[in-house]
């Protein structure tokens, strides 16, 4: 397993061997290898590439790029992008700590690279209830949107 960290932003420090056991546990659980990149960005950043490779005008929390279509077999290889000064933001407004915020986007953009999705409702639902549960085996305790 390659993890990669790429800190960009100044909003909030990222303890990067956090980052690497949080992003390990949730593909150990999952019985999955990867080499991915972990980038943490601002607002301004993400919004940026959201608006390029997605067409939306507006920043996001996590974006997820997979570097291509994966046997459930192989391993992942991909990239992560997380918005720090959303996560702060956020934190703020759910009382809850910065960490587990972006514990969550970390969790969401690996769960999108092994395959899950959330754009039908039914999905999104599916998708934060296995986001909320490797959240609570990783000893975090944040609020997923439901």
């Amino acid at each position: 397993m390659k993890l990669e960290i790429v800190n960009i932003q100044k909003h909030y420090p990222i303890k990067q061997n956090e980052m690497k056991k949080l992003v390990r546990g949730v593909l150990k659980i999952e019985k999955r290898d990867a080499e991915l990149n972990l980038v943490f960005m601002d607002n301004k950043g993400i919004k940026k590439i959201n608006k390029k490779f997605l067409g939306h005008n507006y920043a996001t929390d996590v974006l997820s790029f997979a570097y291509h279509e994966y046997p459930r077999n192989k391993a992942i290889t991909g990239e992560i992008l997380v918005s720090v000064e959303m996560a702060v933001q956020q934190a703020q407004n759910r009382a809850c700590s910065v960490e587990g915020e972006i514990a969550l986007y970390l969790i969401h953009g690996v769960l999108h690279l092994l395959g899950y999705d959330d754009r039908k409702k039914s999905d999104a639902k599916k998708m934060h209830q296995r986001a909320n549960d490797l959240l609570a085996r990783l000893g975090y305790c944040v609020p997923v949107p439901d």
